[in-house]
């Protein structure tokens, strides 16, 4: 509802309607569930479409320096979302295996550099596994993976796969002694350099006395990554984003309970 142009974020400018807009939009949803949780196989699928008729927009303007924004009200936007989960357990290996997929698409038109109305169609895929074990040893793991898709098609076109591994490890030696290994992987197929990162932290415990006192072993950033960085697309241009991290550290703790 701004009526003037106000910093958003650095050196961006944004600009509101003036007043109060009532958007009108259809929508339908549809959820199937194959099985019950406690089942041993398990699937849920879950759909959605929605029909804006009108709706808030945005007429930018990008320059070298700096770029603002103003919310416009035009007509048709649709969104469109499908995902499903899987989840079967295979008692050979006493191991639970869960699939994950989805699709989402978008469109849109918006106005850049004083430009026509153009469209705008955005795709998102997603899809990956994991694999959980219930054994009844002192030994368990939990380890996966996802790949992210993501596809912006404007005059131009932009696309690139990021994918997420991870391994957990639990280690139960005793009623009194546990160890915790957390991995995991990132790699960013968007980012030419700089792209791959692994994390690795671990947790020991021991119960001095059960259920009263534990002593705590915590290591984390073992690999000893120095820094992370992201990356993401728009449809008026990609950004990079980089975080400084706490370098390798362990702590032992003391937990008491009263």
């Amino acid at each position: 509802m701004y009526s003037d142009y106000v910093l958003s974020s650095f050196r961006s400018f944004s600009k509101g309607t003036s007043g109060f807009n009532q958007l009108d939009a259809s929508s339908i949803t549809v959820n199937y569930m194959f099985g019950n949780w406690s089942d041993r196989f398990f699937a849920n699928t879950f759909f959605v479409y929605t029909k804006n008729h009108d709706f808030l927009s945005t007429q930018s303007v990008v320059e070298q320096n700096y770029s603002q924004s103003e919310k416009i009200r035009i007509h048709d936007r649709s969104f469109f979302t499908i995902s499903s989960k899987l989840d079967y357990y295979y008692k050979s290996i006493s191991s639970n295996l869960k699939l994950d997929l989805g699709y989402t698409k978008s469109e849109f038109k918006n106005s850049v550099n004083n430009s026509a109305l153009r469209q705008v169609t955005s795709h998102n895929y997603n899809y990956g596994f994991e694999l959980r074990s219930g054994f009844k040893g002192p030994f368990n793991y939990h380890l996966g993976t996802k790949w992210i898709t993501s596809r912006i098609e404007t005059t131009i076109t932009n696309s690139f796969t990021d994918v997420v591994s991870f391994i957990d490890l639990t280690f139960m030696f005793s009623e009194i002694v546990d160890v915790h290994l957390q991995s995991e992987r990132y790699y960013f197929g968007s980012l030419t350099s700089k792209n791959e990162y692994y994390f690795l932290d671990f947790e020991a415990n021991y119960q001095v006395i059960q259920s009263k006192l534990k002593l705590r072993l915590t290591g984390k950033n073992l690999c000893n990554t120095k820094s992370f960085r992201n990356y993401t697309v728009s449809d008026i241009g990609t950004s990079s984003t980089e975080y400084r991290l706490l370098p390798r550290f362990v702590l032992l703790g003391l937990e008491y309970r009263f």
